[in-house]
């Protein structure tokens, strides 16, 4: 009896035991089993992931080659302007006053008419109507008594430099003045002050304009050496002289080439006292009193004008 019981003892021990070796046989073999799994699903997401963006990525290609280019229409508000430079870093030609004409000898109906430029005069049906622009347009008065010796308030009429004047029917309105510019003739130095001298210069100017297609000087006032204002373009006109800007614009030129000299002082104080002059005539603020350069890419009125230019506005209303 008691080996029986020691024997079934040692069976039932024997039965636990291979239980527990059963038992623990099949916890390691799920666990190793569902590592396993667990890492074969990982591995396959991952795939799946990288192969989504994949594909992803070649259909945006696919559609960026596929879609036609946008064309901006030349009304786009959002086009880039073409800049203020011609080509490269080169600044456009310079627009102050063009190189001097020499008298004509022989008068324009025996010559072709001068070429167009996109900021001349419009065309006239009569080119070759009027009188000569030289010496056979000399003022009919030559006496120099009426003439002051500096601006002291009175400009010099056009009658009395020249007796041509253009075809009405060639001008543009200028309409109601609303700013001033500011320029220097820009041709050779000049300082002379001798009325003859100063006659001589305007009608240079004149010829020189008319050369590059305008029907007239470009400018409505200019200021000698001497500080006296002569009456050029009517005021009835637009001028010709700040390309873009010449409605309600009045262009007061001094002779002279202030890149290349220094502005006399007489010629200076009779701009500010008539820029002054014409405030009040056309109620004007100086803040709408220009230098050529500040409107276009240009050298005009010169270095020594615009940067005494700049006092001389302080001291307008």
């Amino acid at each position: 009896m008691a080996k029986d019981a020691q024997r079934d003892g040692l069976g039932e021990n024997a039965r636990i035991d291979a239980g527990m070796s059963d038992a623990t046989g099949d916890a390691t073999g799920d666990a190793t089993g569902g590592a396993t799994g667990g890492t074969r699903l990982s591995a396959l997401t991952r795939e799946l992931a990288r192969r989504g963006i994949v594909l992803a990525g070649l259909g945006f290609l696919a559609a960026c080659a596929t879609m036609p280019a946008r064309k901006i229409a030349a009304t786009d508000p959002d086009e880039v302007p073409d800049g203020l430079w011609t080509s490269g870093d080169d600044m456009p030609p310079q627009r102050f006053a063009r190189p001097v004409s020499p008298v004509p000898q022989t008068p324009p109906a025996s010559r072709p008419a001068p070429a167009r430029t996109a900021q001349a005069d419009k065309p006239t049906a009569s080119a070759t109507k009027g009188k000569t622009v030289g010496p056979e347009a000399k003022p009919k008065e030559l006496s120099n008594a009426s003439i002051p010796k500096t601006y002291g308030g009175t400009v010099i009429p056009r009658s009395r430099w020249t007796s041509w004047f253009p075809e009405d029917a060639d001008m543009d309105r200028l309409g109601r003045v609303r700013r001033i510019t500011v320029h220097h003739e820009g041709n050779r130095p000049f300082t002379a002050t001798s009325i003859a001298e100063c006659r001589a210069r305007l009608v240079n100017v004149l010829n020189g304009e008319r050369g590059v297609g305008h029907r007239d000087i470009a400018y409505h006032y200019v200021i000698d050496p001497a500080g006296r204002v002569w009456e050029a373009r009517d005021l009835r006109w637009e001028g010709r002289h700040t390309r873009n800007n010449h409605a309600g614009n009045l262009g007061v030129v001094c002779l002279g080439n202030f890149e290349e000299q220094s502005i006399p002082p007489a010629q200076l104080a009779s701009l500010e006292r008539f820029l002054r002059d014409l405030q009040k005539r056309h109620k004007i603020g100086r803040k709408q009193i220009f230098t050529h350069q500040e409107l276009s890419p240009t050298l005009c009125p010169g270095k020594d004008l615009q940067r005494k230019m700049g006092p001389l506005r302080t001291r307008l209303a």
